[in-house]
């Protein structure tokens, strides 16, 4: 008897200071139940009150239909470098006594990707395929005596009047990810995603000189077509405060499976008539790389909130580790030794806009 009083005395308190709004908090099975609209902008900051309650409460953009299409374009003002390239060496002589070298740095240039995907209101994952295009040349020279260090000389190396040198790169490649936000607090989004990525990374460095003794033309021509498919790991972070801006930083690292072509080719010192290199080889690699980006963004639902826009500015660093095999296998041929292959780095700023619709 005093077991029942006491039970029913509890039901009577929680009844009675239960809120109408809890009742979304709880997971019933009622045939007739119906959840309350959402009183916040999913995606965007939000008050203690309103975080949803359990693990992993989703806080992707939700535009409240079944199929969330989403489409992204970045523009990349990114400078390349990469260890390795240095093409030219002032010769000692009275008036020099340390020689300058002289390395091969490109300028900022233009790139971009674009992006495509979709999520659904069924598990709150996002699907994403995403294309990177950076396509430069960048051409150097040297109009001074000076030695063109990708050149083999039998005994000590001869001084050149000029020396020029073009590096080309090409990398095309397209990420396919999976990702799923939530909550990490009111003011944190969290976001880990996994995917594949895989394309082509395609380099030249060529260099032209004029001999000073006899006017004699020496040239290298180096070239690297490679393919890489690998796996990615990473995860996104945003820090939201007012007016739906937020800061976000991304990491993003892949192991990736690289097959090189790897072509040298120089004319013969003594006789440049002759070839003193035309070597062709095939070497394969597990590489890594890694992206980091951070910035700032701001986004809005608009439409009653059927579409969302959002807009970034931030700054990347990209690596691609141990990519310079011309200069690798050159030395190998020159000096019976290697040299480590050089990493290839971006870096610079950026600039996107998003849309769902």
């Amino acid at each position: 008897m005093r077991f029942l009083i006491f039970a029913i005395s509890i039901f009577a308190i929680t009844s009675t200071f239960a809120k109408e709004d809890d009742l979304d908090d709880l997971i019933t099975y009622h045939p007739y139940y119906v959840p309350q609209a959402k009183k916040y902008s999913q995606g965007h900051l939000i008050e203690n009150s309103q975080i949803m309650p359990g693990y992993n409460a989703p806080a992707k953009i939700d535009i409240g239909k079944e199929l969330d299409v989403f489409a992204a374009a970045t523009y990349l003002f990114y400078q390349p470098i990469e260890k390795g390239l240095v093409y030219a060496q002032t010769s000692d002589n009275p008036t020099v006594t340390i020689g300058k070298f002289f390395e091969m740095h490109s300028s900022y240039k233009s790139a971009f990707k674009v992006a495509l995907g979709f999520s659904t209101n069924k598990d709150d994952w996002a699907y994403t395929a995403e294309y990177t295009r950076i396509h430069f040349s960048k051409v150097k020279s040297v109009q001074q005596i000076a030695i063109n260090t990708w050149i083999h000389f039998a005994t000590i190396p001869e001084e050149m009047t000029d020396i020029r040198a073009k590096w080309g790169l090409k990398l095309d490649t397209l990420d396919l990810t999976f990702e799923r936000s939530f909550y990490g607090g009111t003011y944190l989004i969290l976001t880990p995603l996994f995917g594949v990525k895989g394309g082509y990374l395609d380099q030249s460095f060529n260099t032209d000189s004029t001999r000073r003794s006899d006017a004699a033309l020496l040239y290298s021509r180096s070239k690297i077509d490679s393919h890489l498919i690998g796996l990615i790991g990473g995860a996104k972070t945003k820090l939201l405060f007012f007016w739906g801006f937020n800061l976000f930083a991304d990491v993003k690292a892949s192991l990736l499976y690289q097959k090189f072509k790897v072509k040298n080719r120089q004319n013969n010192a003594t006789t440049p008539s002759t070839l003193f290199d035309n070597s062709i080889n095939t070497i394969r690699y597990i590489n890594p790389n890694l992206l980091l980006s951070t910035g700032l963004e701001w986004g809005s639902y608009f439409s009653k909130k059927t579409k969302h826009v959002s807009f970034l500015v931030g700054y990347d660093a990209n690596v691609f580790f141990h990519q310079n095999l011309m200069v690798e296998l050159k030395d190998l041929r020159i000096n019976s030794r290697t040299a480590d292959a050089g990493d290839l780095f971006f870096h610079g700023i950026i600039a996107n806009l998003k849309l769902n619709f």
